[in-house]
């Protein structure tokens, strides 16, 4: 498996295969230890490298990944070689294309549509009104352009990150 890190000016490709781990080609003494069993999304692990211990907290969830190490939080990049790809042909990421996309933040029933595909929207414009745990949610456009499909209808049950409606730029 091959990783390319991203934190402010400094670029680190990773590369694990065979039990082995190299920094920018270079073998690298890594070794992790989990330390509390991870909850949803969230894992926490001492991480040794060339014997130095740091804690590291890696938190998942629809907003992205969060990472802190000792404590600290640190922003970071993480790219798999598909998005490497994706990116060296001009495509979109996984990031750039959520950032286009409405889901279903929770389960719940869609109460109203409140866009047609081709509808011109402003960023924070009304889409779909959803009814979670008897209240009702109103979500919103993440970015002004047009409507590119609608994928639900008044009605509709819906799961957690269930793609509700697309906008294009």
């Amino acid at each position: 498996m091959s990783l390319t890190l991203r934190t402010g000016d400094q670029s680190l490709d990773l590369d694990r295969a065979d039990g082995a781990v190299t920094v920018d080609g270079a073998p690298a003494d890594v070794r992790r230890a989990p330390l509390r069993h991870p909850a949803q999304g969230v894992e926490t692990a001492l991480v040794v490298v060339d014997g130095r211990p740091r804690v590291a907290t890696v938190e998942r969830d629809e907003q992205g990944t969060r990472v802190w190490v000792d404590g600290t939080p640190v922003e970071v990049e993480v790219q798999t070689e598909t998005d490497r790809l994706l990116e060296r042909f001009g495509l979109d990421t996984g990031d750039a294309a959520a950032e286009r996309e409405v889901r279903a933040p929770m389960p719940g029933l869609v109460l109203r549509v409140l866009a047609a595909p081709g509808d011109a929207v402003e960023e924070g414009q009304g889409l779909v009104v959803l009814e979670a745990m008897k209240m009702e949610n109103e979500l919103t456009a993440p970015a002004a352009g047009t409507v590119a499909a609608v994928h639900a209808a008044a009605g509709d049950a819906v799961a957690k990150n269930d793609l509700l409606v697309e906008v294009d730029p």
